[in-house]
């Protein structure tokens, strides 16, 4: 890591404020909602599912599916 920029070193997938977003969310909640993260993100499904699957991709969360009642979820 560089002296003159200390986040140099830091992944390079949270520089995106809706994953960093997902991540600090997940942090204090594990088992947050689809729904919720979108609420509280203010993005569209298309927008979370594609930056949930970012993460996934790299190792970083795992997703689990269901329903709830008869939404999926």
């Amino acid at each position: 890591m560089s002296v003159n920029n200390p986040i140099a070193g830091l992944n390079k997938i949270f520089d995106n404020r809706i994953r960093l977003g997902i991540m600090s969310m997940m942090m204090v909640n594990q088992d947050i909602s689809f729904n919720d993260l979108k609420q509280m993100l203010e993005v569209t499904d298309g927008n979370l599912a594609t930056h949930l699957m970012n993460l996934e991709e790299n190792g970083l969360l795992k997703v689990h599916k269901g329903f709830i009642g008869r939404k999926t979820n």
